[in-house]
């Protein structure tokens, strides 16, 4: 089994008789509207994998993990110059990537079930699926040539790793997502000191998370993956020099992998797009001739972002100011039939502003509680939720080139929350579609319901406590505990305070702790 490096999620996977293409994104438009770029570029493996697909006789798979733009690039896919392979992905209950790959030519799409293993020619692939609305994902491993790959990139299956173990015995290869991919604290208006504050919290959790995964699957190799983009959007461009943030570069981890796992026997890399590893010996052969490293990463990212300047400069003044109150009349509109299809809207009680940031002489507030959207002319109230985002960039949401998730992975917006709590609810109601509203208040409620508790030791107490998170539902008995009283989720490493009946220190979630005395 031979692993090529396509890139960012990308891997191209050859065994002895089969070619299993995962997640390529390598369009030179980059993803969420151009907020997003391959890090390091890889727009050169397009040629690669069209030739891979092309020129062979074994049976052809190209996998995407889920809908988000920097693992489903459909301009690459409509660009393929071969139709001789079959697409497999999860079943999810939005059907929203399936029916995107209807639209391109190939011999058959494959809809795994969580869990399902299908036969490929010598060997078998095996998708484990997260479809708890919030989220979306799945992670795949190919069983091949005596050699397994476990490729979980984004996807939060860390309280099932030791189930995929049993089930499947040893896995020779991993990899896995270990940079930030979201707008908090991103986008969020918060002083330096407790922007730095957050992202070091959740780049630590996040490393600890990954750390965690390699002790329990015991890999020959690890690779970084899914690792950070770069940002060559003038708007966002900063954000590649910030000294500490969510997106740590490879070698950062790298670091860190080496220091907290010093006894594993796990080798640790960072391929470059083109480099190639052999399942079987654990050995790389590092092809790419150019190699980005500290020393060389400023130079390189003001070079890439000089060549897409004319891309950006185009962008000026998208939307005339004269349609600017016609544009916000219709972002009114949208958010209308948002609320009417939230069912758990009433939880809510702070309201929502939702400003342009190029029209600032109206702003709509959104009152859950009275079901109402209305025009604002200021904030009033101590508590409330804010966003602020440039109009054509909501211009494209409304006119469907943007979904209301990927419009979030933009960054072109900022943010306020008063008090600094995340909530749910309102999370759903900004990122989701509206036909996905009622699904995603049902799982949150069948959530809630499944009441079943188990025990966990903290400090020298027990605790008994709700078995899955309120979050996104993963499983805690797989989680672990910090400072003798605070027990993590693994999936998100959401934090909930044992000595506090279970409160979460950054939400208003609970998972009811109740310390039980010893007879």
């Amino acid at each position: 089994m031979i692993i090529t490096a396509l890139g960012h999620a990308g891997f191209c996977v050859e065994t002895e008789k089969a070619i299993i293409i995962m997640d390529p994104w390598v369009s030179t438009n980059g993803a969420f509207d151009s907020a997003w770029f391959q890090y390091p570029c890889n727009h050169h493996m397009a040629s690669f994998i069209q030739e891979k697909l092309q020129n062979t006789s074994k049976q052809r798979y190209i996998y995407i993990s889920h809908e988000h733009k920097d693992h489903f690039d459909p301009s690459f896919l409509r660009s393929l110059q071969t139709n001789d392979f079959t697409f497999v992905i999860g079943r999810f209950r939005r059907t929203a990537l399936y029916d995107a790959l209807l639209k391109c030519e190939c011999k058959e799409i494959i809809r795994c079930t969580d869990g399902q293993t299908i036969q490929i020619p010598g060997g078998t692939i095996t998708l484990y699926i997260d479809d708890s609305e919030i989220e979306r994902d799945s992670a795949i491993l190919v069983k091949a040539d005596g050699q397994s790959f476990l490729n979980q990139n984004d996807c939060k299956i860390f309280d099932r790793l030791s189930e995929i173990m049993t089930e499947h015995g040893t896995i020779d290869v991993y990899t896995a997502q270990y940079s930030g991919a979201t707008w908090h604290p991103v986008c969020y208006d918060y002083p330096k000191k407790n922007y730095t504050a957050i992202s070091i919290r959740k780049r630590s959790s996040k490393f600890e998370a990954v750390a965690r995964a390699i002790e329990t699957l015991n890999p020959r190799v690890y690779f970084t993956s899914a690792g950070p983009p770069c940002f060559l959007d003038p708007l966002l461009f900063h954000i590649n020099f910030e000294r500490i943030n969510i997106f740590p570069r490879g070698q950062v981890f790298l670091d860190y992998l080496k220091k907290r796992l010093k006894k594993t026997p796990t080798k640790f890399s960072e391929p470059m797009p083109v480099d190639q590893l052999d399942a079987a010996t654990g050995e790389w052969v590092f092809l790419s001739s150019e190699r980005v490293t500290e020393k060389n990463y400023e130079a390189y990212i003001r070079a890439y972002a000089a060549r897409f300047e004319p891309l950006f400069r185009s962008r000026r003044d998208l939307v005339n100011a004269q349609e600017l109150p016609t544009l916000f009349e219709n972002l009114k509109t949208a958010l209308v039939e948002k609320l009417q299809k939230l069912t758990l809207r009433d939880r809510v009680k702070i309201p929502l502003y939702f400003r342009l940031s190029d029209y600032l002489e109206r702003m709509i507030r959104v009152d859950f509680q009275a079901n109402k959207v209305e025009d604002a002319a200021e904030i009033l109230e101590e508590n409330y939720y804010s966003i602020s985002t440039p109009s054509w960039e909501i211009a494209r949401v409304l006119d469907g080139r943007l979904t209301w998730e990927d419009f979030t992975l933009t960054f072109r917006m900022q943010l306020k929350r008063d008090p600094d709590v995340y909530h749910v609810v309102i999370h759903g109601f900004l990122t989701m579609e509206p036909d996905d509203m009622n699904a995603f208040c049902s799982k949150v409620l069948n959530s809630e319901a499944n009441c079943e508790r188990v025990l966990v030791e903290a400090g020298g107490r027990r605790y008994s406590i709700n078995r899955y998170c309120p979050h996104a539902g993963a499983d805690l008995t797989g989680g672990w505990i910090e400072k003798d009283r605070f027990l993590v989720c693994p999936r998100h490493r959401w934090m909930f305070d044992l000595e506090e009946d279970g409160r979460c220190l950054n939400s208003d979630a609970s998972i009811d702790a109740v310390e039980v005395e010893d007879n």
